[in-house]
């Protein structure tokens, strides 16, 4: 047994987020830890660039919105699944609040034609005004009572009457399009 190698393989998620809490205690580089890889040097900071979204509109300026301040909205649960686009099926409960309640708070005129989401990474999905309005349509902070991970950023979209192409994480701007 002495002389046989043990190989461990662990999901990316699971290497990601054990990034993540290392990158937050205040563990850095030269402290027993090997240099970051260039994977691992992009999601630095991607946390707390993700704490507040800009919202825009053509129609005029709307203050961008912080976490805390999106959890003051009435609290609403969304029982769904997540349909990924390999076909994958996760069914839960997220909880959040409704894309509404935040969008009329922050004083956007209705209608508009759709949403375009930006995520940290730069991917973006549009959502129509009807997709947004539906009550099942959420910026959810947890799932089943726990948090989101913590690589998906402090909050992401849910859209529970869709498949999981319009459920964005890691959001940082709202672009009102008319």
């Amino acid at each position: 047994m002495s002389g046989m190698r043990r190989h461990i393989f662990l999901p990316a998620a699971l290497v990601t987020m054990a990034f993540l809490l290392a990158s937050s205690c205040g563990c850095g580089e030269g402290e027993g830890r090997p240099p970051l890889l260039e994977s691992e040097k992009r999601l630095e900071g991607m946390y707390e660039e993700c704490r507040t979204i800009a919202i825009s509109d053509p129609l005029g300026q709307h203050p961008d919105i912080d976490i805390e301040e999106i959890r003051r909205y009435e609290n609403v649960d969304v029982e769904a699944v997540l349909v990924r686009s390999n076909g994958m099926e996760k069914p839960g409960v997220w909880t959040g609040v409704r894309l509404r309640d935040v969008l009329r708070g922050q004083g956007v005129e209705e209608p508009f034609v759709e949403i375009r989401i930006e995520a940290w990474d730069g991917y973006v999905a549009r959502i129509s005004y009807e997709m947004a309005m539906r009550p099942d349509t959420i910026l959810a902070w947890a799932e089943d009572g726990a948090p989101i991970p913590r690589e998906q950023g402090p909050v992401r979209l849910v859209v529970g009457s869709e498949d999981g192409f319009y459920w964005i994480h890691r959001i940082v701007r709202m672009a009102i399009e008319r």
